[in-house]
């Protein structure tokens, strides 16, 4: 797979990004260790991660199996503003018990009882990030991430700025950046100056909404959401649905000089995927 340089920064990895929100999905231990090397195997250098994905499971597994002996070779970046739930924090086998019951059920209807604890208070946050680095077995991650802040959380952010200023002074960080949609990260980036490094936003190859970055005189950096915007697009407008690779294609032409992140729990299709950034 390809390399780049994050435009803004000295981090340099694969052109595609995994992103592992959905990791916990994977029930047993031995299937999530099979597909976090096989990503690495495929060439996949950077992992995107949160505290709330899996509530911790996540950071736990990437902390695991990839922050021992390859952790001087792979990129990493969490967030912090969006909290796991304390509970299957601490009983995780439950969480992993009610998915797989889930999936065996089937419901005759949808249902979503999960709440989002967005808090950007020093404390939580502070809390948080401690926990991340613990789980991931690393002192620092490369980019520590504001998770997905909106426009009225500004004022919470200015008092926030000075500690993740912090994190950086003393290494815990490389890089500071927001992980949400363009409107939110470059009205924050203009109120709040001198802090945030990175912008992760989401983009679509029919909208592109990343495109407000460039006409604010930003440069891409990471995107993502690509085959999710571009399905609910297709079944909007009733056409086909697009394929993988030719929607990742595309997506890689368009941020050419930044990372695209990608996510399938699918091993055969991260291969697949990897070789379109060649």
């Amino acid at each position: 797979m390809q390399f780049s340089r994050i435009p803004g920064t000295n981090l340099t990895t694969s052109r595609l990004g995994l992103g592992t929100a959905s990791l916990h999905h994977l029930i047993l231990p031995f299937e999530r260790r099979k597909w976090l090397f096989g990503a690495l195997d495929s060439g996949y250098t950077h992992f995107d991660t949160a505290r709330m994905y899996g509530e911790g499971l996540v950071e736990r597994e990437i902390g695991k199996h990839l922050c021992g002996t390859y952790r001087k070779n792979i990129t990493i970046a969490t967030k912090v503003g969006l909290h796991a739930d304390p509970f299957y924090e601490k009983h995780k086998n439950l969480m992993l018990i009610q998915r797989a019951a889930r999936k065996l059920i089937k419901p005759p209807f949808s249902f979503n009882n999960h709440v989002v604890d967005k808090d950007f208070s020093i404390s939580r946050v502070q809390k948080s990030f401690e926990k991340s680095l613990n789980a991931l077995r690393t002192d620092w991650v490369d980019i520590l991430f504001v998770h997905e802040p909106e426009i009225n959380d500004i004022s919470a952010l200015y008092k926030l700025s000075e500690w993740l200023l912090k994190q950086k002074e003393n290494g815990s960080a490389r890089y500071i950046g927001i992980a949400g949609n363009s409107l939110n990260c470059v009205s924050i980036t203009k109120e709040i100056e001198g802090v945030f490094d990175v912008l992760q936003v989401e983009d679509s190859l029919d909208k592109h909404e990343a495109d407000l970055l460039i006409s604010n005189g930003k440069k891409l950096q990471i995107t993502y959401g690509y085959m999710r915007l571009s399905s609910e697009y297709s079944s909007v407008m009733q056409l086909p649905h697009p394929s993988g690779l030719s929607v990742v294609k595309d997506a890689l032409a368009r941020n050419s000089d930044g990372v695209v992140l990608v996510s399938s729990r699918k091993i055969e299709r991260l291969q697949a995927l990897s070789r379109l950034a060649v």
